[in-house]
Protein backbone atom coordinates (compact mmCIF):
# COMPACT_ATOMS: atom_id res chain seq x y z
CA UNK A 1 0.00 0.00 0.00
CA UNK A 2 1.08 3.36 -0.88
CA UNK A 3 3.24 5.23 2.15
CA UNK A 4 4.21 7.94 0.90
CA UNK A 5 1.88 8.38 -2.52
CA UNK A 6 -1.85 8.67 -3.98
CA UNK A 7 -1.44 5.56 -5.88
CA UNK A 8 -1.90 2.32 -4.16
CA UNK A 9 0.53 0.00 -6.37
CA UNK A 10 3.47 2.23 -4.36
CA UNK A 11 4.49 2.94 -1.89
CA UNK A 12 6.87 6.03 -2.55
CA UNK A 13 6.66 8.73 -5.48
CA UNK A 14 9.35 10.78 -6.47
CA UNK A 15 9.68 13.37 -9.33
CA UNK A 16 13.30 14.60 -10.27
CA UNK A 17 11.68 16.96 -12.43
CA UNK A 18 8.37 18.25 -14.19
CA UNK A 19 7.31 18.41 -17.96
CA UNK A 20 7.26 16.20 -20.69
CA UNK A 21 6.53 16.09 -24.28
CA UNK A 22 3.12 13.52 -25.97
CA UNK A 23 5.20 11.55 -28.38
CA UNK A 24 2.34 8.30 -28.31
CA UNK A 25 -1.36 8.20 -28.83
CA UNK A 26 -0.88 6.86 -25.14
CA UNK A 27 -0.22 10.49 -24.07
CA UNK A 28 -3.98 11.89 -24.82
CA UNK A 29 -5.27 12.79 -21.87
CA UNK A 30 -2.48 12.97 -20.10
CA UNK A 31 -3.48 13.17 -16.37
CA UNK A 32 0.47 14.92 -14.99
CA UNK A 33 -0.34 17.76 -18.04
CA UNK A 34 -3.50 18.44 -16.94
CA UNK A 35 -2.64 18.69 -13.31
CA UNK A 36 0.47 20.18 -13.98
CA UNK A 37 0.24 22.53 -16.70
CA UNK A 38 -3.67 23.67 -16.36
CA UNK A 39 -4.72 23.08 -13.07
CA UNK A 40 -1.58 24.46 -11.41
CA UNK A 41 -0.24 26.33 -14.16
CA UNK A 42 3.56 25.01 -12.92
CA UNK A 43 4.86 23.87 -16.13
CA UNK A 44 4.32 24.54 -19.81
CA UNK A 45 4.26 21.32 -21.32
CA UNK A 46 5.00 20.05 -24.83
CA UNK A 47 8.43 20.34 -27.32
CA UNK A 48 10.80 23.22 -26.62
CA UNK A 49 9.29 24.09 -22.76
CA UNK A 50 11.78 23.94 -20.00
CA UNK A 51 11.83 21.02 -17.77
CA UNK A 52 11.52 22.05 -14.16
CA UNK A 53 14.27 20.31 -11.92
CA UNK A 54 12.61 19.94 -8.37
CA UNK A 55 13.81 21.02 -4.77
CA UNK A 56 17.60 19.78 -3.46
CA UNK A 57 14.98 18.93 -0.17
CA UNK A 58 12.74 16.56 -2.85
CA UNK A 59 16.15 14.52 -3.83
CA UNK A 60 17.15 13.83 -0.31
CA UNK A 61 13.58 12.13 0.40
CA UNK A 62 14.75 8.80 -1.06
CA UNK A 63 17.54 8.80 1.16
CA UNK A 64 15.55 8.60 4.31
CA UNK A 65 13.15 6.13 2.19
CA UNK A 66 16.15 4.19 1.96
CA UNK A 67 17.13 4.11 5.64
CA UNK A 68 14.06 2.88 6.35
CA UNK A 69 13.89 0.08 4.37
CA UNK A 70 17.22 -1.26 5.53
CA UNK A 71 16.16 -0.44 9.09
CA UNK A 72 12.51 -2.60 8.46
CA UNK A 73 14.49 -5.15 6.19
CA UNK A 74 11.84 -4.38 3.36
CA UNK A 75 12.07 -3.27 0.08
CA UNK A 76 9.77 -0.50 -1.28
CA UNK A 77 8.89 0.50 -4.75
CA UNK A 78 9.31 4.00 -5.50
CA UNK A 79 7.88 4.98 -8.41
CA UNK A 80 10.00 7.52 -10.34
CA UNK A 81 8.64 10.35 -12.53
CA UNK A 82 5.16 9.99 -12.22
CA UNK A 83 4.81 13.59 -14.01
CA UNK A 84 7.52 13.12 -16.43
CA UNK A 85 9.77 10.40 -18.51
CA UNK A 86 13.37 9.94 -17.26
CA UNK A 87 13.70 9.26 -20.96
CA UNK A 88 12.32 12.01 -22.59
CA UNK A 89 14.98 14.00 -25.45
CA UNK A 90 14.61 17.12 -23.68
CA UNK A 91 15.97 15.98 -20.28
CA UNK A 92 18.89 17.66 -19.39
CA UNK A 93 21.24 14.44 -19.56
CA UNK A 94 23.27 15.61 -16.62
CA UNK A 95 19.46 15.51 -14.55
CA UNK A 96 19.43 11.78 -15.50
CA UNK A 97 22.92 10.86 -14.26
CA UNK A 98 22.04 12.45 -10.63
CA UNK A 99 19.51 10.59 -11.00
CA UNK A 100 21.46 6.98 -11.72
CA UNK A 101 23.35 8.45 -9.00
CA UNK A 102 20.79 8.26 -6.48
CA UNK A 103 19.05 5.35 -7.43
CA UNK A 104 22.49 3.62 -7.17
CA UNK A 105 23.17 5.21 -3.72
CA UNK A 106 19.05 3.56 -2.57
CA UNK A 107 20.03 0.07 -2.72
CA UNK A 108 17.01 -0.89 -0.43
CA UNK A 109 14.51 0.69 -2.67
CA UNK A 110 13.29 -0.89 -6.07
CA UNK A 111 12.87 2.41 -8.59
CA UNK A 112 9.85 1.60 -11.14
CA UNK A 113 10.92 3.69 -14.40
CA UNK A 114 7.99 3.64 -16.61
CA UNK A 115 8.12 5.21 -19.87
CA UNK A 116 6.39 5.78 -23.38
CA UNK A 117 10.22 5.98 -25.03
CA UNK A 118 11.39 2.43 -24.59
CA UNK A 119 13.38 2.93 -27.47
CA UNK A 120 15.66 5.65 -25.45
CA UNK A 121 16.28 3.65 -22.56
CA UNK A 122 20.19 1.72 -23.59
CA UNK A 123 21.25 5.09 -25.13
CA UNK A 124 20.29 7.43 -22.53
CA UNK A 125 21.15 4.83 -19.28
CA UNK A 126 23.94 7.29 -18.15
CA UNK A 127 26.11 8.82 -20.72
CA UNK A 128 27.04 11.37 -18.25
CA UNK A 129 28.35 8.44 -16.18
CA UNK A 130 30.15 6.14 -18.79
CA UNK A 131 28.59 3.24 -17.13
CA UNK A 132 25.74 1.56 -19.97
CA UNK A 133 23.73 -0.65 -17.28
CA UNK A 134 20.50 0.38 -15.46
CA UNK A 135 21.48 0.57 -11.78
CA UNK A 136 20.25 -3.69 -10.41
CA UNK A 137 17.35 -1.54 -8.23
CA UNK A 138 15.32 -0.41 -11.38
CA UNK A 139 12.74 -2.06 -13.23
CA UNK A 140 11.52 -0.33 -16.41
CA UNK A 141 7.94 -0.46 -17.93
CA UNK A 142 7.16 0.44 -20.96
CA UNK A 143 3.85 1.75 -22.82
CA UNK A 144 3.32 0.75 -26.36
CA UNK A 145 -0.21 1.36 -27.73
CA UNK A 146 0.26 0.86 -31.57
CA UNK A 147 2.12 -1.71 -33.43
CA UNK A 148 4.39 1.48 -35.34
CA UNK A 149 5.17 2.29 -31.84
CA UNK A 150 5.99 -1.55 -31.11
CA UNK A 151 8.12 -1.97 -34.16
CA UNK A 152 10.04 1.20 -33.66
CA UNK A 153 11.25 0.87 -29.94
CA UNK A 154 11.38 -2.29 -29.05
CA UNK A 155 14.55 -3.64 -27.50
Amino acid sequence: MAENSKIEWTDHTFNPWIGCTKVSPACDGCYAENLMSHRMGRVHWGAGEDRQRTSEANWRKPLAWDRAAAASGTRPFVFCASLADVFDNEVDDRWRADLFDLIECTPNLIWLLLTKRIGNVMKMTDPMRGNPCLPRNVAIGATMVTQDEYDRDRI
